[in-house]
């Protein structure tokens, strides 16, 4: 372990969620605070498998790079748990066809390593290694009713046995608490019986919705690619689909599209709705493939983030991560990669000689503008789709959104800029780096039509191994 601020060696600090973001966050906190309690209202289960909890985990999940990389710092060998339970592990621009509304991807061997897990398996594996950790302790089947305290600090939570909601056992004392329950979290509520009043929020809603299933990869199935991504929009249909590979030899596949266009879980409109991408390549892979599951859908895709301002009138020792504080459309697979920065980024700020006085501001300050790039992003792409509740696009964004077509555009012929466009959009280079003058260059002479069919992949110029793919 690091070595703890004195000023918080005594300390208790309770984690609310169980989920990524929690579970990161309680083993940041581990290395400064004596002790962590994280409460999961979920009875947590004992291997890889969905849980009521997270609506989400029967979906495709991105596990960005940077996200990749971030969560092997914070537990080392997490990647080789992954994959040594079965989790492939796949380059973005050699194994993944990536087809934009301008055609399919430059093929090209990129270095960039990521890790196709179904979220089960991901988040028990996350789980299995904090609960290593010697001062961390869960409470599981508990769900938190309020908090304890005052406007200017809380000293704990209110709990509630689940199955036994008459039973009032005593509330957990904290010196710290983090809400890290996600989209549905109570903040707002608990903020108003101590007299404060909530942080404002700032919704765009494009009204998406998406369906998925589980197959069995054929054994006789052959392809110049491992997964594939056929993204929707103008001039063809909006809809977009995943098909990814994951341990157990099975495949999932995500469907999605907005208003009244969006995927239903009928078992006859799975198959026709993806004949209706841009591209027919996820229906002729999965048309003779072994469903394994039913059909999940969710329409809870809405952009949501809490404007905490510096200095406004809340607990400082309450902070809020995760989903909780911002929490954006899950197509863009940012979600996991924004909750393992955010704990680092809590680490840094406990590090410092303060400790918990102002710790609030600090950390929500700094939080707000991490995530801020990643708001950005996902906010331009859904404002400018049709039906979109929330704040106008600016003028900003749509010349932001035009140029971006040009990039994808250009990633259809130039692997130099299809790369720059995956290290932004997996966080390994700022948004700006797509307007560097060598880039833009690229980007705005015109050098052709992209490919109307994927491309079979080159050979490589040297063999790789899993450290260069994941450097």
């Amino acid at each position: 372990m690091k070595s703890r601020n004195t000023a918080l060696e005594n300390s208790r600090a309770v984690v609310v969620g169980g989920g990524i973001a929690g579970l990161l966050t309680a083993r940041v906190l581990a290395d400064h605070v004596a002790h962590v309690v994280v409460v999961e209202q979920d009875r947590l289960p004992e291997g890889p498998e969905p849980r009521r909890g997270v609506p989400q985990s029967t979906h495709v999940h991105g596990l960005g790079v940077r996200g990749l990389r971030t969560i092997e710092g914070l537990l080392p060998g997490f990647t080789d748990e992954l994959t040594g339970a079965g989790a492939p592990l796949l380059d973005l621009a050699w194994d993944l066809a990536m087809r934009n509304p301008h055609g399919w991807a430059a093929v090209f061997p990129s270095g960039l390593g990521f890790v196709c897990a179904g979220r089960p398996l991901v988040e028990w594996t996350v789980r299995r290694m904090v609960r290593s950790a010697p001062n961390i302790t869960f409470r599981e089947g508990t769900r938190v009713t309020g908090l304890v305290g005052d406007a200017t600090a809380v000293t704990g939570v209110r709990v509630e046995t689940r199955g036994h909601p008459d039973d009032a056992p005593a509330p957990l004392p904290a010196d710290l608490v983090v809400d890290a329950t996600g989209r549905g979290s109570a903040v707002d509520h608990w903020l108003k019986e101590l007299g404060c009043t909530p942080p404002p929020q700032e919704v765009i809603d494009p009204h998406l919705g998406y369906a998925s299933r589980l197959y069995r990869i054929p054994e006789d199935h052959r392809a110049p690619w491992r997964s594939c991504y056929i993204q929707g929009g103008p001039p063809g249909p909006l809809r977009s689909g995943v098909l990814a590979p994951l341990e157990g030899g099975r495949w999932i596949v995500t469907l999605s599209g907005s208003g009244a266009d969006r995927p239903t879980t009928r078992e006859e409109d799975f198959l026709p709705y993806a004949r209706g991408l841009a591209d027919p390549l996820i229906a002729e892979a999965i048309a003779h493939a072994e469903p394994l599951t039913g059909i999940s859908g969710s329409h809870a895709t809405s952009n949501r983030r809490r404007l905490i301002r510096p200095g406004a009138r809340q607990p400082g020792n309450l902070l809020l991560t995760g989903d909780a504080l911002c929490c954006f459309n899950p197509v863009y697979g940012q979600g996991m990669t924004a909750a393992a920065l955010g704990a680092v980024l809590l680490g840094e700020c406990l590090s410092g000689p303060d400790g918990l006085p102002g710790l609030s501001d600090r950390y929500h300050r700094r939080l707000s503008a991490l995530t801020g790039t990643f708001w950005d992003m996902a906010a331009t792409a859904d404002n400018l789709l049709p039906g979109t509740d929330g704040t106008p696009p600016t003028r900003s964004q749509r010349l932001a959104s035009r140029y971006m077509s040009r990039v994808q555009a250009a990633g259809t012929r130039d692997p130099r800029v299809h790369l720059v466009f995956l290290e932004v959009l997996h966080s390994l280079r700022p948004p700006t780096s797509l307007f560097a003058p060598r880039t833009a260059l690229r980007t705005l002479l015109p050098r052709g039509a992209g490919r109307s069919v994927p491309q079979a992949r080159p050979a490589p110029t040297a063999p790789g191994n899993t450290s260069d793919r994941l450097r």
